[in-house]
């Protein structure tokens, strides 16, 4: 024993000296430090932040949707004002690409090649980008995508065309699926996803809905390939049930980490409910206006009118109308990405004009239906709606009916808010008339318009500006209202 102990302190000895001779970087390398994480934290981060900020989800979007308005700075979003001198479009940009794109490359990258080479977990981890990718197309338009969120890879990236990208996600989401569908689970992310649980039946319908969503949304100014992707699509599982839904569940907890941080928001900013959706919800009897929207102190549910400029706000009395309920701000709100309410309603829409076979007003109920089952709202309501109010039911013209079908979207969709606003695009329903009146409107940059898109980050005019410039070329002045590739309804 002491022999063994003179060789190990021998050992020691000369490694030791042997260590004068390293480079100074690994000779202060931590060697109990991984070298890189392990995909599954990596995996689980990005599809957490998938899930966008819900600041930006509010001054945005759901003021665009016509569904809050806000008395805070956050106002001039509602104003159809642009934020390129500032900070906030900077922030929205870095938050994707920076974010969860910059974790799930990091998962695609070890899970493609090596000794961790897994194509159960590549197919899962493309999915999640593609959802990040879709969103921030649908966003900005033409977007860093090939070389997108590459780090120090690629410094510079080029700007690819949304018709390209749509192209890549339709057929990428198309392999995910073929590899998903007869994958051993156990090769998938076991006690690492936070959404399915590592379901990969869900996987399955969730890959397949969006896809489906994304050929719906490219209908108008691609109809050909749009249609052949729908055919496909309704050959393979689609999300069905709410037990399906693409939902990231929060808690009622203390701790931050685990619950909805619009609860944060909402003590911070005090947003009202739109006049436009109030009374929507109220001329139709709608039984969710009892779920969304709180009585006033007179016991009146009264909406604030969107884009009222400075001098007509003033005269607001911001007591006068409802707040939102506190279902819509609670600390277990979930998040979601895709819901089976949609899906029902895609289909709806897809057999109105003949795309798929079915009875586009039992898609419609079906619709309208699960919604109103994610809310809670009581069976006996939800008969009551469906028999006796004529907007639940598809009637009319193909036009009106295709107007219920967004409009019970623009509803469904609900908190997912930025989806709400690219199908509002997409539709053109509910219309969003032009504001004329600037003695009571605020006409913004746009004329009064709907805002179309986001500007550009002034970070990347900064650093990537040479790409930037030959998107801009292609697309169109990087302004917001100028439209995204498949905006062609001319609303």
């Amino acid at each position: 024993m002491k022999k063994f102990k003179y060789i190990a302190a021998l050992l020691t000895l000369l490694t030791g000296f042997g260590a004068c001779n390293k480079p100074l970087s690994e000779m202060n390398t931590n060697p109990l430090a991984l070298a890189t994480l392990p995909d599954e934290y990596l995996f689980t981060t990005a599809v957490r932040q998938s899930f966008w900020d819900c600041n930006h989800d509010l001054r945005f979007f759901a003021q665009y949707d016509h569904i809050y308005v806000t008395n805070s700075e956050d106002r001039a979003a509602d104003g159809y004002k642009d934020f390129h001198t500032q900070d906030i479009y900077k922030e929205m940009f870095s938050a994707v690409y920076v974010g969860p794109l910059r974790y799930i490359n990091e998962v695609l990258a070890l899970t493609s090649t090596g000794k961790t080479k897994n194509p159960v977990r590549n197919a899962m981890a493309q999915i999640v980008a593609i959802t990040n990718f879709a969103r921030a197309t649908d966003c900005w338009g033409d977007v860093p995508y090939t070389e997108g969120s590459q780090g120090a890879t690629i410094k510079y990236p080029k700007y690819d065309q949304q018709k390209a990208i749509y192209g890549d996600m339709t057929d990428k989401l198309k392999l995910a699926i073929g590899v998903l569908k007869t994958a051993n689970p156990s090769d998938g992310y076991v006690g690492a996803d936070p959404i399915y649980n590592n379901d990969l039946t869900k996987w399955v319908r969730f890959a397949n809905s969006l896809r489906f969503r994304l050929a719906m949304r490219t209908r108008f100014v691609d109809p050909s390939t749009s249609a052949s992707i729908i055919t496909e699509c309704m050959g393979q599982p689609l999300i069905e049930s709410n037990d399906q839904n693409f939902e990231l569940k929060h808690q009622e907890s203390d701790n931050g980490d685990f619950y909805n941080h619009w609860f944060d928001l909402r003590k911070n900013q005090n947003y009202k409910m739109s006049d436009k959706f109030t009374e929507w919800l109220k001329s139709t009897n709608d039984p969710r206006l009892n779920v969304f929207i709180q009585p006033n102190g007179s016991g009146e549910r009264k909406g604030v009118l969107n884009g009222l400029n400075d001098q007509a706000y003033s005269l607001v009395t911001w007591t006068d109308y409802s707040d939102p309920m506190p279902v819509l701000y609670s600390k277990s709100l979930s998040q979601f990405m895709m819901s089976a309410s949609e899906v029902w309603f895609l289909k709806a829409e897809a057999a109105l004009f003949n795309l798929i076979p079915g009875d586009a007003n039992l898609f419609y109920q079906q619709g309208t239906t699960l919604n109103l089952q994610q809310w809670n709202v009581d069976q006996s309501a939800i008969s009551d709606f469906l028999t006796n109010q004529p907007e639940a039911s598809l009637n009319g013209t193909s036009e009106n009916m295709f107007r219920q079908i967004g409009t019970q979207m623009w509803i469904a969709f609900i908190p997912n808010f930025a989806e709400g606003w690219s199908n509002i695009r997409r539709t053109g329903y509910p219309e969003i008339p032009q504001r004329t009146d600037a003695s009571v409107y605020s006409l913004g940059v746009t004329n009064g318009f709907l805002p179309k898109r986001f500007k550009y980050a002034s970070s990347e005019y900064l650093n990537n500006q040479v790409n930037v410039d030959a998107a801009v070329k292609i697309q169109g002045p990087d302004k917001i209202d100028t439209p995204v590739w498949w905006d062609v309804r001319g609303n």
